[in-house]
């Protein structure tokens, strides 16, 4: 009797690891996972934008790029990396020259927010990945993942 139970109970762990690993196949964002760890000073010239409400500037890091927005005393840190066609070189997402609420995808034309990086127009169906960040209240904002 203790035989048949041990194999039922090998056979249902079998069973359960079946259906958790195809039924619950998900699709990962197409954007890769790079180490991101920058500090940059906003009293520099390339980031004085970001000492306004509504700034934003361009940083070195991430997979293709950051893109970082203030909203007041946030700061949204975004990879510019597009998800549409992530493996495409021109899958950069830029700032919109009229709208710069509106992150633009060149090779898709798909647009994101800038505030928080969902999609606002398809085709992509992916946000923008983003990034912790952390200011000091003065001068340096912290930006990692």
């Amino acid at each position: 009797m203790r035989q048949i139970y041990n194999r039922f109970l090998l056979f249902s762990v079998f069973l359960i690891n079946i259906l958790l690993t195809s039924c619950g196949d998900k699709e990962q964002h197409p954007v890769p996972n790079v180490v991101v760890s920058i500090i940059i000073n906003l009293d520099l010239p390339a980031y004085q934008s970001l000492n306004n409400i509504g700034g934003w500037a361009y940083v070195n890091g991430g997979s293709k790029g950051i893109v970082v927005y203030r909203n007041f005393d946030n700061f949204t840190a975004l990879d510019r990396h597009s998800t549409y066609d992530a493996a495409a070189d021109c899958s950069i997402a830029t700032v919109d020259s009229v709208n710069f609420f509106t992150l633009n995808d060149g090779c898709s034309e798909s647009q994101y927010n800038i505030m928080d990086g969902t999609v606002t127009k398809g085709p992509a169906k992916w946000g923008l990945k983003s990034y912790a960040t952390s200011w000091d209240g003065l001068h340096n904002l912290t930006i990692t993942n």
